[in-house]
């Protein structure tokens, strides 16, 4: 009967010990785990903000580099006119600006491609700004919806004569 109580007392001990120490443990490791979790998404978000920061870092030094090297080029339209362009697509605040300025032939000093997408009011004013203050005769402009506003694709020249 002495063993038998005796096992008995160890039986409630080891039970007491598993609810006291497994059950707290499981749950610590729970809490644990949720805690990772939550910091693993927190650095996977930070992670993406960080590169999309430095997508625009990049692309800033990019558009820096070529109004570096459009105002210290040549004095010829071609340069002129692609300072003109990147000067209007900035003023406008346009996105995705894809731009080529090549030199035209008499009396077309210079030719323009050039696409953007933005807001109905960005895009309207870059495409009224390339006219009126730029000295651009519009051959063509192509307006597309777009997710988030519209795009732009215009095509224009530079008459030659000192405009």
């Amino acid at each position: 009967m002495r063993i038998r109580l005796l096992a008995l007392g160890l039986l409630l001990a080891a039970a007491a010990l598993h609810l006291g120490v497994t059950l707290t443990a499981r749950e610590t490791e729970a809490s644990a785990q949720d805690a990772y979790r939550r910091a693993r998404d927190a650095r996977r978000e930070v992670t993406q903000r960080l590169a999309a920061a430095e997508r625009r870092a990049t692309a800033r030094q990019r558009l820096r580099a070529v109004l570096a090297s459009a105002q210290k080029g040549p004095g010829d339209e071609v340069a002129r006119l692609r300072r003109d362009a990147i000067a209007a697509a900035r003023n406008a605040g346009v996105t995705a600006v894809r731009l080529e300025v090549t030199r035209g032939r008499a009396p077309v000093a210079a030719a323009l491609s050039l696409s953007a997408e933005g807001s109905l009011p960005e895009v309207s004013a870059l495409a009224a700004d390339l006219p009126t203050l730029r000295a651009v005769v519009v051959e063509s402009a192509r307006f597309d919806a777009v997710q988030g506003g519209l795009s732009l694709e215009l095509r224009g020249v530079r008459p030659g004569g000192g405009l």
